[in-house]
């Protein structure tokens, strides 16, 4: 009986046991590790720009010395131009006809080479344009345009040409731009229905500093850019590529993808039309504000977040947010079988053998 007895009481333990030391051990994973950070940086190069505008309608416009009645004015245009480092190129074409202010009949149209620009900024910020710049974005493009006049005697002109970019008077006004032959001969002011620039690989760079829950941060970082923006909407979408370097700690160094997109605000615009056009309404210097996601994954740390960003007026420096979320060694909660989760079996096996051995005994005194 009584060995019965001590038969039982080992046997309840002995099942403790082997669950105990045999049964899958999840070593949980620390929760995921809040990154909170501010960012700051600057375009360091606009990339290669494609841009296309169309449509509109004539606010303004003296031909030759005469002034346009502009509700007589039937207007067309569409230009399509290419930016890459400082080379600028492109094709623009408009036509223009109505009455002038003494009702005589007029018609005006041609085609203007684009072979230039002037810039709105020149890059990296800080250069002097013609001496260290290496890229630009365009307030004007510079063309020469071989005009065909109807006024009201035929007459063909080659002139040069300045033409105002609609990113100097982006939606969500969207305002008017000019225009205008350089000789003041032709002034146009109009507006435009469709407007849009294609950037890529725009290179933007920076700070970030912050905290991952309670230990500072600090580093670098980058982007790699590319952006659909339409100019008549007020709005555009990114992607591309970022890197966070030199971080401090290391391990938070890591690249991947995001995208984004951005809105030009109402707030904080700029009237610019006294120092570039000199025609009220016709120049606009705008911000942008910017959000997005990311995911950076160098191997054995993920960080996955959000950013908010507010740019300057004109928009080419920044600041804002991010959060995200930092895991290290693999998915939260999945199974790990270190070092650690071995010491549970370790001490299972050691009762077991205990126990066998204390049941021995008592079979022997028996």
């Amino acid at each position: 009986m009584f060995r019965s007895g001590r038969g039982r009481f080992v046997a309840v333990p002995l099942a403790l046991v082997f669950l105990f030391a045999f049964a899958p051990i999840a070593h949980a994973i620390p929760p995921p590790n809040q990154l909170d950070l501010t960012i700051s940086g600057s375009v360091g190069n606009p990339g290669q720009q494609e841009y296309a505008q169309s449509g509109g309608e004539v606010f303004y416009a003296s031909i030759l010395g005469q002034v346009v009645n502009a509700s007589t004015a039937v207007f067309a245009e569409n230009l399509s131009a290419s930016v890459d480092g400082l080379v600028t190129s492109g094709t623009a074409n408009f036509s223009l006809s109505g009455e002038f202010l003494n009702k005589t009949s007029f018609a005006i149209g041609g085609t203007i080479g684009i072979v230039d620009a002037v810039p709105a900024e020149a890059f990296p910020l800080g250069c002097s344009y013609g001496v260290n710049c290496t890229s630009l974005v365009p307030a004007f493009f510079v063309g020469l345009g071989a005009l065909n006049f109807t006024v009201p005697q035929p007459l063909q002109l080659s002139l040069g040409m300045d033409l105002e970019s609609a990113y100097l008077n982006p939606g969500p006004f969207p305002g008017p731009i000019v225009w205008a032959s350089t000789d003041g001969s032709v002034v146009i002011v109009l507006s435009y229905t469709a407007a849009t620039i294609d950037w890529q690989n725009v290179q933007t760079n920076g700070s970030l500093a912050g905290t991952l829950n309670a230990t500072l941060v600090s580093g670098s970082f980058n982007m790699t850019t590319n952006t659909h923006e339409d100019l008549f909407a007020g709005t555009e979408t990114e992607s591309g590529t970022m890197t966070f370097y030199a971080m401090n700690p290391s391990y938070l160094d890591a690249s991947g993808a995001f995208t984004g997109s951005s809105t030009i605000p109402t707030y904080n615009a700029i009237d610019c039309s006294s120092n570039v056009t000199g025609i009220a309404g016709t120049c606009t210097e705008t911000g942008l504000a910017s959000s997005g996601s990311f995911t950076l994954d160098p191997g054995n740390t993920l960080i996955q977040g959000t950013y908010d960003i507010n740019w300057t007026v004109p928009a080419f420096a920044f600041s804002g947010t991010s959060t995200s979320v930092v895991s290290q060694g693999g998915a939260t909660g999945v199974p790990e079988f270190g070092a650690g989760a071995l010491a549970p079996v370790a001490v299972g096996v050691a009762l077991l053998l205990l126990l066998r051995r204390d049941g021995l005994r008592v079979r022997a005194c028996d």
